[in-house]
């Protein structure tokens, strides 16, 4: 049998407390009352209350005081105790880490308020523990109540965060947060962005790190910034251009004039156009100091959207929602469910060049870097365009040498096509084991279809030069694989000799 779960209520308003203890019987809470605050400690000592709802018009002893001597006790110290106040005035509600209820009560909310703590007060007890690893959902407890947790049990380990397809982490030390990262972006800048999720997955594994600190903040001072940019954040982005698009400096701007250092790093990056999201990442600052850089730049003139409609050209742009949605579909049919679903594309070609053509030349396509490893090593993920807000495809390229075809099945996994960039050896026959042996469209740029490619199972074809119309064509053989498209040709597979 369930342990019934005691709430105490510390307040003079007798009409009040009546109505509340008959939500929170009802919802099978045991209740006490106390009509002031000397009292309530009393009960607090003696009873041992799961939480405590305490009025700021408590005579005798205020809230933070009563808070105070609560936390001296061994047996009383974890008691979670939450203001109740008819005031507006926020100073008194410092110090009171379980937050506030305003009165009067909307009894939705107080009841949700209090399954909140109670699950975050489990949580709280599994962290205590230095060995084990704990896992939940966000929409259950969310990361700055992790955080405070972590913060108050002076946990060592890391946070890891799944939203979709997004992979994030937060790594504390002592109960301090000493970095984070997501996707390409690392340390307070990380954090911030993840403070605002409020969905997906968390794991927690304890462990110490000798990874050096790029945080370095008291775990409340991280958190109340982390709020405070949010907000910030939230305000700027409706007045700006959506993420994939591609913003430019005026030809008219003088860059050789001195500037404020988060102005000089837009600037910088805005030297050849880059879609706001790739700004966002590659600028060391703050999203909220980069965003506002941005608002000011295009309110003055100084930055301004791209004036080609190919550059304007989003992923959103290259099919349509139905298909959108249908590739996303099929790429979830065999994986847990998520919001977001990321697909490979790869990019076939000898050398560093195919990959840089790649970077400069497909609309919207947020780099992983100012200069992607990537490019130089052959291997990796060289940008994600953002199809929409479910769909994401990141392009990849494979070494082709053949000493390399050990790595060309594992990183294939939830690839749709590949572009041939051009028609070297090692560039086919890396397309050829693709089309083959992975069964993926193969979308020639450029060039003829070369005759080892000719009759591929799930489809080959050769648009032309332009990129966009290749991604867009691949994407749609992707989701109907069968040669259908102009330019795509079909034999059957035992008439194609592989290339040496």
């Amino acid at each position: 049998m369930a342990q019934v779960r005691k709430i105490l209520i510390a307040d003079p308003d007798l009409d009040s407390v009546r109505a509340l203890s008959r939500a929170l019987r009802t919802k099978g809470y045991q209740v006490h009352y106390a009509p002031d605050g000397s009292r309530a400690l009393e009960v607090a000592v003696l009873r041992h209350p799961d939480l405590t709802l305490f009025d700021e018009a408590c005579r005798l002893l205020d809230a933070r005081t009563f808070v105070q001597i609560l936390r001296t006790n061994p047996r009383t110290e974890d008691i979670p105790v939450v203001l109740t106040t008819s005031s507006l005035d926020t100073d008194r509600a410092r110090g009171m880490r379980d937050g506030t209820l305003r009165k009067p009560f909307n009894l939705d909310e107080v009841l949700s308020r209090i399954e909140h703590i109670f699950r975050r007060n489990e949580a709280a007890k599994d962290l205590k523990s230095e060995q084990q690893e704990i896992e939940g959902s966000l929409s259950q407890l969310s990361i700055p109540d992790l955080m405070q947790i972590l913060g108050m049990n002076k946990r060592n380990g890391k946070l890891s965060l799944e939203r979709g397809a997004e992979r994030g982490e937060i790594t504390v030390s002592d109960g301090r947060t000493v970095n984070a990262r997501l996707g390409r972006v690392e340390g307070e800048k990380a954090l911030f962005r993840l403070l605002s999720w409020t969905e997906g997955n968390f794991t927690f594994t304890p462990g110490t790190s000798a990874a050096r600190p790029r945080i370095n903040r008291a775990m409340d001072d991280a958190l109340l910034e982390g709020m405070r940019q949010s907000d910030e954040v939230n305000r700027l982005l409706p007045g700006l251009p959506p993420r994939h698009t591609r913003l430019m400096l005026a030809p008219e701007v003088d860059l050789s004039e001195e500037q404020h250092p988060v102005t000089a790093q837009v600037m910088e990056l805005l030297r050849q156009p880059r879609a706001l999201g790739e700004v966002l990442d590659l600028a060391p600052a703050t999203d909220m100091e980069v965003l506002g850089v941005l608002s000011t730049l295009l309110q003055k003139g100084v930055a301004r959207p791209t004036e080609s409609e190919g550059q304007n050209l989003g992923g959103g742009d290259l099919i349509g929602a139905a298909e959108v949605h249908a590739l996303r579909g099929r790429l979830l049919r065999t994986r847990t469910l998520a919001k977001v679903a990321t697909a490979k594309v790869f990019v076939c070609g000898s050398g560093s060049s195919a990959a840089r053509r790649i970077l400069a030349r497909v609309p919207g396509l947020e780099a992983m870097s100012a200069d992607p490893t990537a490019v130089k090593s052959g291997f990796g993920t060289l940008g994600r365009l953002e199809l929409s807000d479910v769909l994401n495809v990141d392009f990849c390229v494979l070494p082709p040498a053949e000493a390399a075809r050990p790595l060309w099945r594992p990183f294939s996994a939830g690839s749709i096509g590949a572009l041939l960039m051009d028609t070297s050896e090692p560039a086919v026959r890396l397309a050829h084991y693709l089309a083959w042996e992975v069964r993926i469209p193969i979308v020639v740029v450029g060039t003829e279809i070369p005759a080892p490619l000719q009759g591929a199972p799930a489809g080959v074809s050769a648009p032309g030069e332009d990129l966009t119309e290749a991604l867009r064509a691949m994407l749609v053989q992707a989701l109907n694989p069968a040669p259908t498209l102009p330019g795509v040709t079909q034999v059957q597979r035992a008439s194609v000799t592989p290339p040496q």
